[in-house]
């Protein structure tokens, strides 16, 4: 165990807008340490707890102890497995837990529902010193949990031995041949460790009679020599993000789709992105795969206790930009995990209850949130901003340096950033003003702007609700034929709506008018878009699709309907000032809350023209 101090190269490296392959090693090294701690905090900490005899902790740290002596690389490599950081973490909060509760005898340990048993957990440290010893190459013998009839040996693959859902098993390696018993049930792990100690691990990959092996991605640009190898995870029992389905286990030929995708993206990455690549040849550690989205709606996670794992749904079949697209997201959630680990080591924020806006969410964000947005988004703007002006690069460069322009401006200065996190501000700040200046291709710049305004307007349209007084202030002027009246304290009040959702409408478009513009002229004739794109109006399309006063006339049909979207409000307002009515639709665009929140309280819904006329006038005081 090493106490941690970033080089200035490192640190510097790590505020910045790209990667840096040494920073990323430097914190692999403080993560090795960091769990370490939270090994050692486990063990400790597991002392008071009944189930830990049985679960035999003490004799998995002393199996794991040896283990290390015969193969310290292979142990690294082991205590780096994502689900090794996920299963720390979550068995030293449990244990955390049960400490506190340990004044209520009868709850101490309870599991909770998604929880497996107490006994389970812990017992994962077996798994792990049995995994480090095969690949040791050593001879041993060791009772491990059984987790809904496997015994998943992390980085190796799982056993499927069956009996009791939560029982028991052995693990047992003599001669290089291991082997795993449960309930009188044999499964033969038919790899030769003591050749995979010396070779690349490609018998433990393969699938055998009662064995699952996890997998490995490998991709090679011929021109760079450049290599990218990571675990395609469809096994691991400790999901990242809780609550997101993720693919289960792939069959051969889903595998074979998966390594044909990164195969395709890698060489763009290499060449493209060399510094980016450089940088994830050495920390990309495993990707979990994830069932197909929406068109155009990929999606993308990664979590602070997974150090290097990125969970990424099937990406859309459009052969032209898939590989770009994919490289895109593999930075972007690479970027969390960078700063993941940049906060482990020295804070960048103290929390506080601010909720923000953020230009790629759907919910209001806290202020880490937003620290994490901006530092990741200024990598996909800068990834973007290397691949042209026009066409979708364009499109997305325009898009994302605008939000992480909007994002640092609320950061700047904001009182609960530490010193080091307003040096990361300030150092996003300086490395990207310069963009704004660079050039992207008219029609994309406008596309973004709609885009940006849009996500904004309906965000507000949302969360944000105009006072009760002022509202009814308003309608009753409204219905008086009078001015527009203010009260003295009009300032919105942020409410959280649970439902709001794809608020990426208009980017979603203008991504498909792009690289798929039939597709998007078929979408256009359509009655009802929103079956084929869900969140996406009949407006939107005329909108994006450059007829401005189409889409007036559609948003105005569908706001005579009191259910319309608040979405159609944010669009008329963009839709107005295309058509030179400016301040009428300035006043939809920046504060959609205001028409929203009126015509909830006319019996009869408004002529949302007039209306926008009427609040874009000087109030009467």
């Amino acid at each position: 165990m090493h106490h941690h101090h970033l080089s200035d190269s490192a640190l510097r490296a790590l505020l910045s807008t790209t990667e840096d392959e040494h920073a990323v090693a430097e914190l692999l090294d403080a993560e090795v340490s960091r769990r370490l701690l939270l090994l050692r905090a486990v063990l400790d900490a597991s002392d008071d707890v009944p189930e830990a005899g049985p679960a035999g902790v003490r004799e998995a740290w002393r199996l794991l102890e040896d283990a290390e002596k015969l193969q310290p690389a292979g142990f690294r490599t082991a205590l780096l497995d994502p689900q090794v950081g996920l299963w720390a973490a979550s068995v030293f909060r449990r244990l955390s837990r049960v400490a506190a509760d340990a004044a209520d005898a009868a709850d101490a340990g309870d599991a909770a529902p998604d929880e497996p048993p107490l006994h389970a957990e812990l017992g994962f440290l077996s798994l792990l010193a049995a995994s480090v010893s095969l690949v040791a190459g050593a001879d041993f013998r060791v009772r491990v949990p059984v987790w809904q009839g496997a015994v998943f040996l992390p980085g190796l693959g799982r056993a499927l031995v069956g009996g009791e859902a939560w029982g028991w098993a052995e693990v047992e390696a003599r001669d290089g041949v291991a082997t795993v018993t449960a309930d009188g049930a044999r499964a033969a792990v038919t790899a030769d460790v003591a050749q995979e100690t010396v070779t690349l691990p490609v018998d433990p990959e393969s699938d055998g009679p009662g064995w699952q092996g996890l997998r490995r991605l490998r991709s090679v640009d011929a021109g760079t020599a450049l290599t990218l190898t990571l675990t395609l995870d469809d096994l691991g029992p400790y999901p990242a993000v809780p609550g997101l389905q993720t693919s289960g286990r792939l069959s051969p030929a889903q595998f074979a789709c998966w390594q044909r995708w990164f195969d395709e993206m890698w060489p763009v990455l290499a060449t493209g992105h060399p510094a980016a690549a450089r940088a994830l040849s050495v920390g990309l550690l495993s990707v979990v795969p994830l069932p197909r989205g929406e068109r155009l709606r990929a999606r993308a996670a990664s979590s602070s206790d997974a150090f290097g794992c990125v969970l990424l749904s099937e990406p859309d079949d459009d052969a032209e930009w898939l590989p770009a697209q994919l490289g895109v997201a593999l930075v972007h959630e690479f970027r969390h995990t960078l700063l993941n680990g940049l906060i482990f080591l020295t804070p960048l924020f103290d929390e506080c209850g601010e909720l923000f806006h953020a230009p790629w969410r759907d919910d209001p964000r806290p202020l880490g949130g937003l620290v994490h947005g901006a530092y990741a988004f200024s990598g996909v703007a800068h990834y973007w901003r290397t691949r042209g002006a026009d066409g979708l690069a364009g499109f997305e460069f325009a898009l994302w340096r605008s939000a992480v322009q909007a994002v640092l401006e609320t950061l700047r200065d904001h009182p609960a950033l530490t010193p080091l996190g307003r040096d990361l501000v300030k150092t996003l700040d300086e490395q990207t003003a310069p963009w704004h200046e660079e050039p992207a291709g008219t029609h994309e710049h406008h596309l973004a702007h709609l885009a940006a305004t849009h996500h904004h307007a309906t965000w507000r349209a949302h969360h944000l609700h105009t006072p009760s007084s002022h509202a009814k202030a308003l309608a009753r002027a409204w219905e008086a034929g009078g001015g527009r009246a203010d009260a003295p304290d009009m300032r919105p009040v942020l409410r959280t709506d649970p439902g709001a959702c794809r608020l990426d409408a208009l980017a979603l478009l203008a991504r498909l008018s792009i690289i798929a513009p039939q597709e998007f002229d078929a979408l256009r004739a359509e009655e009802e878009p929103a079956r084929l794109v869900p969140g996406v109006g009949v407006a939107d399309l005329a909108l994006v699709g450059g007829d401005a006063e189409a889409a007036v006339k559609l948003y105005v049909d569908e706001l005579a309907d009191g259910g319309a979207r608040p979405a159609a409000w944010a669009g008329l307002g963009l839709a107005l000032s295309e058509c030179g009515e400016t301040a009428a639709g300035a006043v939809l665009t920046e504060q959609p809350e205001l028409a929203l929140g009126v015509s909830r309280l006319l019996p009869t819904p408004p002529d949302p023209v007039a209306l926008a006329r009427w609040l874009a006038r000087r109030p009467v005081r």
